[in-house]
């Protein structure tokens, strides 16, 4: 099992020593799992970590206290367990919102072109007060340098944002990119994608191709011409915030 020591150690103050203990034994519920998890696919490994961490030492002997063979396998989480807790589904949705906002918070690197391994700055604009922790945790999935919490954050023309029930997330390019460059960029995606949908729509506006192919085909290449049509408002917005 792992010692409290490595993650609650030092002078803090009993709130944090807390909040790490907590952290502590879920990270510690988890990784048991996991290796049950895990032991069908990597049986020697999961075996030694079993022992190695010492999980072996909390079982009974038939119950995963001499192998990892005998441990129970996970089950959900009953109403007794969650109501012991206090976990019910807000928490599912918070972490699914977390989730989402830290996707999206990428995918603006992604389509500005910036490097996953940059160390960059986020201005987030929470809809309800952010507690400090949370806000770190934030930043570390976001990979960001830092993560500056301001309500009354008023973004400059074309910074690109995201929106969420969490609040509003902003990625300033300053300094970050070659705005000639990237107006050249998403000129030629936008050429691209332009001809995409020509032929796309060539395709499902010929008879002859409607009136044969299966419809599961037909929804293919309608959902493929959605696609096309999502990524060209979304280039040519990137491209208008470049203007000017």
């Amino acid at each position: 099992m792992l010692s409290t020591q490595h993650v609650a150690g030092g002078a803090d103050d009993p709130q944090r020593a807390s909040r790490r203990a907590n952290t502590l034994a879920v990270i510690d519920f988890v990784l048991s799992h996991t290796l049950r998890l895990f032991h069908p696919f990597l049986p020697f490994i999961t075996e030694e970590l079993w022992h190695g961490m010492s999980y072996h030492e909390d079982m009974p002997e038939n119950q995963g206290g001499s192998t990892i063979m005998f441990a129970p396998w996970p089950k959900p989480l009953d109403e007794d367990f969650r109501g012991h807790y206090g976990l019910d589904a807000c928490y599912l949705d918070m972490v699914n919102a977390k989730y989402e906002l830290v996707t999206q918070g990428r995918n603006l690197r992604r389509e500005g072109n910036i490097p996953s391994s940059k160390k960059v700055k986020f201005v987030f604009k929470p809809a309800k007060p952010l507690l400090p922790h949370e806000a770190e945790v934030l930043r570390l999935l976001l990979n960001a340098e830092t993560l500056e919490i301001d309500a009354d954050y008023l973004p400059k023309k074309g910074t690109p944002a995201v929106h969420s029930d969490l609040g509003d997330l902003f990625l300033p390019m300053e300094g970050l990119r070659d705005v000639a460059a990237e107006k050249a960029r998403h000129a030629k995606e936008l050429e691209k994608i332009e001809s995409e949908i020509t032929k796309a729509e060539q395709k499902l506006n010929n008879p002859n191709f409607t009136s044969k192919a299966p419809p599961h085909v037909l929804q293919e290449h309608q959902q493929r011409l959605a696609e096309w049509q999502t990524k060209r408002d979304r280039t040519r917005k990137a491209l208008e915030s470049l203007q000017g």
